[in-house]
């Protein structure tokens, strides 16, 4: 079964996390210190990660576990990242080892998008501008999303035609996997997925 929920995520991120020093974490991520916790920036919304309660939650009062793939990708941002350091973007299949990756159960998020803005170029750029995307010159359609603080994630859809069906790729920064596994990367393409899908009109 797929891990699904916050409480499902190795709690080895977490003591890592708690033990590392608050100064170093805002200075390489930007983020901002609440209390025992971070203020991080998602997709138009803040998470408030607290790692000594291993707690992470909306700030909106929203009571919606975030879910396994928004705590997994969160903690090893706040670990890990330093956006002044991730490159630019390149194909997901061009990171070491991803072409063979990103395969099978680890297949890249593309279908529901293809299903979804294939023939709806209007509906993808709505979802996109919803989201606070910057709009690219790939495609019929790319936009930069922002997932967390100077992490993004490239979308660049192609529209269905009388001759080939609708295609979807990303971009992913190049430097991203030098301090993720490339799960965490497919938990990254899997959230922007899900957000364009939720905003859409």
């Amino acid at each position: 079964m797929p891990y699904e929920h916050c409480r499902e995520v190795n709690e080895t991120f977490w003591n890592e996390l708690a033990a590392r020093g608050t100064e170093e974490v805002v200075r390489r991520t930007g983020v901002v210190l609440s209390g025992p916790g971070y203020l991080l920036p998602h997709f138009g919304r803040t998470l408030l990660v607290e790692p000594a309660r291993r707690s992470i939650a909306f700030t909106d009062g929203s009571d919606a576990d975030p879910g396994f793939h928004v705590c997994l990708t969160a903690l090893l941002y706040l670990l890990e990242v330093d956006p002044a350091a991730l490159g630019h973007p390149v194909s997901p299949l061009q990171l070491p080892g991803g072409a063979i990756f990103f395969r099978g159960p680890h297949g890249l998020p593309q279908g529901p998008l293809e299903a979804r803005f294939g023939r709806d170029l209007t509906g993808f750029q709505a979802a996109a501008a919803r989201l606070g995307g910057i709009k690219g010159r790939d495609g019929d359609g790319a936009y930069s999303l922002e997932v967390y603080p100077g992490l993004r994630v490239g979308v660049i859809l192609w529209l269905a035609d009388e001759e080939l069906p609708a295609q979807v790729s990303f971009t992913v920064p190049a430097h991203l996997e030098r301090c993720w596994h490339l799960d965490a990367v497919w938990a990254l393409l899997h959230l922007a997925a899900r957000e364009l899908l939720a905003h859409a009109p």
